[in-house]
């Protein structure tokens, strides 16, 4: 038995919009897509007329960090570096009650599925996100974090991340990676990047973030090249150009791996990413509340670079939809099509997390990961356009076919 939904409008897998659309679903997946005229539909279907909607590929976000629930809408004063708001958020984070925060992940997770998101790649230090995560109706991968002050340090990638990686749910997606490039040296870094390709895991990372970042490596100095040294040496030899030139030569960033941020990228390594299939999350929002230089987006098109969006993990209450950060890019980068945009926060991220056979649009035999939004058409517009601009209201969201949320 399946259920077949009827919508006036339905985004089909090459990025058009099909007027009078319908899909089946059954059990988990798409079962078929197309015409309304055209979906058989058996005596024992339960039919669902969602009306003037557009139904779509539910959203896929690409970083948030659930853990820092107990530091949301918090910024850093005018007179705080980058390095010292960290380490303050870090430390609040990790003071906080374990059951303050699992009771804050959990709303952030039912936020996150009232904004149409219906998968989230979450990175995680304190390991409390994955334990949520198991029990809640989204479809999620989380990050194992690794800092410098990990037991990696002393005991190698297999001691210090198999136990975290092995006692996550089987049914959460795996990725592990250093918090950032700066975390560790790049012996413990090459490690872990073995490890993740020997066990079948994905490779995150911040990289490229802060104008501090890019000072500690370039120069040597700044508040956290004094936070990396204030233990160890610096690690990292002479490195003129930056992180990102370092990862990039130094082997730290694999292939097909995903890279957080990349503000301070330049556009030739930019096209050394795409050479390596990795994809960059932008998180447009955070990065201007934060102040750090603008990610060179046009440029990363232009180098054919695979761009994801996230909304990182201090966003306030009610700013964690994706569909605000497209609306804020768009107000910057207006000539980008709509239909190109909608890609990083389906198809691109679906591809990313090597999921793109089963994820990313509604296509049958894929996972029934699928929302309806109703927005105000003028049929002399383009719907795609309006739905970034508009703001939108959601009439279905289902994730591996059970409906979350029914407002239809």
């Amino acid at each position: 038995m399946a259920t077949v939904y009827f919508a006036r409008w339905l985004l089909l897998d090459s990025g058009d919009v099909l007027e009078n659309g319908a899909i089946a679903v059954a059990d988990t997946c798409i079962t078929s897509v197309g015409p309304r005229s055209r979906i058989r539909r058996d005596a024992g279907d339960r039919i669902v007329n969602l009306g003037n909607v557009l139904l779509l590929p539910g959203c896929i976000n690409m970083h948030t960090h659930l853990e820092e629930c107990a530091v949301r809408g918090v910024m850093p004063r005018a007179d705080e570096t980058f390095a010292s708001f960290s380490a303050k958020k870090n430390s609040r984070v990790k003071q906080s009650a374990e059951e303050e925060l699992t009771s804050g992940i959990r709303l952030e997770i039912r936020e996150l599925l009232a904004e149409g998101i219906t998968t989230v790649l979450d990175s995680s230090r304190l390991g409390y996100s994955p334990k949520v995560l198991a029990g809640e109706p989204i479809r999620s991968w989380v990050v194992h974090e690794v800092r410098a002050d990990d037991p990696l340090q002393e005991k190698g990638a297999d001691n210090a991340v198999r136990g975290r990686i092995n006692s996550c749910d089987e049914r959460i997606g795996r990725a592990l990676g250093p918090h950032a490039i700066f975390s560790l040296a790049p012996r413990i870094q090459r490690g872990l990047i073995s490890f993740a390709a020997s066990n079948n895991c994905l490779w995150a990372a911040h990289i490229a973030e802060s104008a501090e970042e890019l000072q500690a490596f370039s120069e040597r100095k700044g508040d956290l090249y004094f936070y990396i040294t204030r233990k160890k040496p610096w690690p990292f030899g002479e490195t003129p150009l930056g992180s990102m030139h370092l990862a990039l030569t130094a082997n730290l960033i694999p292939n097909n791996g995903i890279c957080f941020h990349c503000n301070y990228a330049s556009g030739h390594e930019l096209s050394l990413l795409a050479a390596k299939r990795a994809s960059v999350v932008h998180c447009f929002r955070y990065s201007e509340l934060l102040g750090h230089k603008r990610f060179p987006l046009e440029v990363a098109l232009n180098r054919h670079v695979a761009v994801c969006l996230g909304t990182e993990g201090i966003a306030p209450v009610g700013e964690m939809s994706l569909f605000d950060e497209l609306f804020a890019v768009k107000t910057v980068y207006p000539h980008i099509p709509a239909k190109e945009m909608l890609r990083w926060v389906t198809q691109n991220a679906a591809s990313a997390l090597k999921m793109g056979e089963k994820l990313g649009s509604l296509t049958k035999g894929k996972f029934a990961d699928l929302i309806a939004v109703r927005i105000a058409h003028d049929p002399k517009e383009d719907i795609l356009e309006e739905l970034i601009r508009s703001d939108v209201e959601m009439a279905l969201v289902m994730v591996n076919g059970q409906e979350v949320i029914a407002d239809y």
